[in-house]
């Protein structure tokens, strides 16, 4: 008698030395590249022995299919697979926009001082040079053979 071995249908695997993928939250910095954004990370962490708050900030890259993000905004990203040599990043979405902030109008005569490198308050005017007189002498003009 021949008898078959049933097979118990095969479960999914899953690994326990995988874990979870990280998810970060931070700030574009940069979105000239196309499909990637460049985002930046703050955290305080203090000195060991000074025991001073510092800020440490950790850059990253992140690929952005839709090109959605633009600088300032708060964005939400997650791990992924190698997309480039640099990129391990992928947006997952945008958590905030950024304000922009537009100035309208036109610049008081201190303010245009400012702009151009000046002084602040009083604009002081280029003195002109002396004008050449027109009948200045000239160099005499000196042909071959006459002395």
């Amino acid at each position: 008698m021949v008898v078959e071995a049933q097979k118990a249908p095969a479960a999914p695997v899953v690994s326990a030395d995988r874990g979870r993928r990280k998810v970060e939250v931070g700030t574009v910095v940069s979105a000239k590249m196309a499909k990637t954004i460049v985002v930046s990370m703050d955290r305080t962490v203090r000195h060991p022995k000074f025991e001073k708050s510092l800020t440490r900030q950790t850059i990253l890259k992140a690929h952005d299919e839709k090109s959605e993000a633009k600088v300032g905004d708060l964005v939400e990203v997650v791990e992924t697979r190698p997309l480039s040599k640099t990129k391990r990043w992928r947006l997952v979405r945008v958590v905030r926009k950024a304000t922009v902030a537009t100035v309208t109008g036109a610049l008081d005569a201190g303010d245009q001082s400012k702009a151009k490198g000046g002084h602040k308050g009083k604009v002081e005017k280029a003195e002109k040079a002396p004008a050449k007189d027109a009948e200045a002498p000239k160099a005499a003009s000196r042909e071959p053979g006459k002395k």
